[in-house]
C-alpha cells in the first residue's frame, strides 16, 4: 500500500513538473512571437511564428536593403540571442567587433584575424576589434560608428554584443532577455542606424575623378524625372550625383547604373552628417531570405 502511495505521489509530482515546464515554455513563445510580431507590423515586414522546435523571425526591408530578425539559444547556458543580418554594400573584408568581457561566445573563431589597437579611449575600452584588413578597420571605426556600437551594446540593458561585417552583410548579436516588443523593435532601429554609419565610413575613402565637391550645373537634370533640379536637392555619397530628395527617397537610393549608393548629403552639409531617418514603410514585397 505504501509503495502504491509513493508511487502515485511521484506521478503526481511528475505531472506538475511537467504542466509547470510546458507552461512556461508556452508563455515564454508567445511573448517572443508577440515581440517579433509587433516588429513585423512596425517595420512592414514578412513574420513567421515560432513554435515547439522553432523560432519566430522576420524578413523586412531596410530602404533597398533585405534584412532578417531572428532568435536562438545558446547551448548549455540557455540564453537568448537575438540576431539581425542585413545587406551592405561598402565593406568588402570580415571585421569582428565584441564587447568586452564576454560571458558567452557569440563569434565562433577569430581565427585569420589581426586584432585592431585604436585610440578609443576609456568610454570604448569595452570593444574588441579584429579583421582580416587591419587599416580598413581603423578607416570604419569613426567615432559615428563606435556611439552606434554603444547603443546596441547599452539598449535596454548592457549584454554581451557582436558585431560581424562581411562581405554583403552585417551581422548583429546580443545576448537578450527583455520581454518587450518597443526594445526588440528599437534593437533593430540601432542595428539599422549602426549598418548606415558603417556604410558612411566606408563610402568616405571613395576618390572621385571628378573631384571632391558636388556641383549642380546649369540645367541639370534629375535622371529619376527629368525635371530641371531647382531645389530641395541631394547628391550621392559613393557617385555624388545630384537629384531631387523626392526622388531618392522614391527609388530608394542612387538611380545610377551600377552605383548602388543608399546614402545622401546635401548641398554644404558633410558627408559623415548623421543620415535621415528611415520610417520603415516599404513598397517592396517580401524579400528574400539573407544567406
Amino acid at each position: 500500500m505504501e509503495c502504491l502511495v509513493a508511487s502515485v505521489l511521484v506521478l503526481g509530482i511528475s505531472l506538475a513538473l511537467i504542466v509547470f515546464f510546458a507552461t512556461t515554455v508556452h508563455s515564454r513563445a508567445t511573448r517572443w512571437n508577440d515581440a517579433f510580431a509587433h516588429v513585423s507590423r512596425q517595420f512592414r515586414g514578412a513574420y513567421t511564428g515560432g513554435g515547439w522546435l522553432s523560432e519566430p523571425s522576420v524578413r523586412l526591408m531596410y530602404g533597398t536593403a533585405h534584412a532578417r530578425l531572428s532568435s536562438y539559444s545558446l547551448g548549455r547556458s540557455g540564453k537568448s540571442v537575438v540576431q539581425l543580418v542585413i545587406e551592405q554594400r561598402e565593406v568588402r573584408c570580415r571585421c569582428e567587433m565584441l564587447s568586452r568581457p564576454s560571458t558567452v561566445t557569440l563569434v565562433p573563431s577569430l581565427a585569420g584575424l589581426t586584432e585592431v589597437e585604436l585610440d578609443w579611449g576609456s568610454q570604448f575600452a569595452r570593444w574588441q576589434v579584429a579583421a582580416v584588413d587591419y587599416d580598413e578597420a581603423r578607416h570604419l571605426m569613426t567615432d559615428a560608428v563606435r556611439l552606434a556600437l554603444d547603443r546596441i551594446w547599452l539598449h535596454p540593458l548592457p549584454r554581451d554584443t557582436a558585431v560581424s561585417l562581411l562581405p554583403g552583410w552585417v551581422v548583429v548579436r546580443k545576448v537578450w532577455d527583455s520581454p518587450r516588443a518597443s526594445d526588440l523593435a528599437q534593437f533593430v532601429e540601432l542595428c539599422c542606424t549602426l549598418n548606415d554609419q558603417v556604410q558612411l565610413a566606408a563610402a568616405a575613402g571613395i576618390e572621385f575623378v571628378a573631384g571632391d565637391e558636388a556641383q549642380v550645373i546649369d540645367d541639370a537634370m534629375c535622371s529619376v524625372c527629368c525635371e530641371r533640379l531647382a531645389q530641395d536637392v541631394v547628391f550621392c555619397v559613393r557617385c555624388k550625383t545630384p537629384h531631387h530628395r523626392e526622388c531618392w527617397e522614391y527609388s530608394g537610393g542612387c538611380s545610377t547604373y551600377g552605383c548602388g549608393g543608399r546614402m545622401f548629403f546635401t548641398p554644404g552639409e558633410a558627408p559623415l552628417a548623421s543620415p535621415p531617418q528611415w520610417d520603415g514603410h516599404s513598397s517592396a514585397v517580401k524579400p528574400t531570405k539573407p544567406r
